[in-house]
């Protein structure tokens, strides 16, 4: 038995590490490209002063910056270095993992029966990216933690330009990699642990418990979304596999917290945002997330 148990252990954990790894380079290596190749300035001239304005765009960053949500971690630091304001971040690291075009084109593949499920994860995913930057706009300066704060750039950011790029250049890029990578790179292995220890010790078919009630249903489904931590371009799929004993409404739930909050990312977080902030913002996660399976269970007549 506990034989077993480790067996099933040591294979979540490889699965889960594997499956994030490869999206959390991408996030370091497009963190350490604005680092080294584009200039601050450049990137801050073209976001609206309008704070209703500046969020919607960091909505949208995700289109531009195709990351799952462990890569977004050293994107948001960078980001927030380069002097977006926390709560604009926030608002791109919900969005970027369901705005993703590889997130949706999986998700039309798996419910291909229904494509609006795909649409209406799309829409209520970004609109709660939006809602909860900007009730997090109201006090940006309280959000972020201490060693962020006194962060500093592993060297200056260097103005982009179309001449031979400077040895100088190759040598800080790969410090920067290496410097980000291996400070995510910890906690990705953290988190994968105790990803992979909840679901060894948490037999999954609690959740299923709930499978009838309209409302627990819900609750169980964000649950575990947050407890399996799967990668946003291939939960559509296992979503799919539950989608016989849950409702419509609860997939969605799962569909929409996974990628905004799970272990992995809550754990990486903590190096960007205060343990208060990082309370509130899966509180705030919650309860849209809760609302939205409520409503499409309410409105949204449709069950597999």
């Amino acid at each position: 038995m506990l034989l077993n148990k480790i067996s099933d252990f040591l294979m979540i954990f490889l699965g889960l590490l594997v499956e994030s790894l490869p999206f959390v380079v991408l996030g370091v290596v497009i963190s350490s490209l604005i680092a080294v190749f584009v200039k601050s300035s450049a990137i801050l001239k073209y976001k609206s002063k309008n704070p209703i304005l500046s969020h919607i765009q960091s909505m949208f960053l995700g289109l531009l910056l195709p990351v799952c949500e462990c890569g977004n971690i050293p994107l948001a630091k960078r980001l927030i270095l380069i002097g977006f304001k926390p709560s604009e971040v926030i608002t791109f690291m919900l969005s970027a993992p369901i705005l993703n075009p590889l997130v949706l084109i999986s998700t039309l593949e798996a419910f291909n029966a229904d494509k609006n499920i795909a649409f209406i994860r799309i829409i209520s995913g970004g609109l709660i990216a939006l809602l909860v930057g900007l009730i997090f706009s109201f006090n940006n300066k309280e959000l972020l933690a201490n060693n962020i704060v006194t962060a500093k750039p592993v060297f200056s950011f260097q103005k982009a330009t179309s001449e031979p790029i400077d040895s100088n250049l190759h040598i800080n890029f790969f410090e920067n990699f290496r410097s980000e990578f291996f400070s995510v790179f910890k906690v990705l292995l953290l988190g994968c642990i105790l990803a992979a220890s909840f679901q060894v010790l948490i037999p999954r078919d609690w959740t299923s418990l709930f499978a009838g009630d309209p409302l627990l249903s819900v609750v169980s489904m964000i649950f575990l979304a947050f407890l399996i931590s799967i990668c946003s371009s291939v939960d559509a799929f296992f979503a799919l596999s539950l989608a016989s004993t849950f409702n419509l409404g609860s997939i969605l739930s799962f569909l929409v917290f996974g990628p905004m909050i799970d272990i992995k990312t809550l754990l990486m977080l903590r190096s960007v945002y205060k343990p208060l902030t990082l309370m509130r913002l899966v509180l705030l996660v919650f309860f849209f997330c809760t609302l939205v399976g409520l409503g499409v269970n309410y409105f949204y007549k449709s069950y597999y």
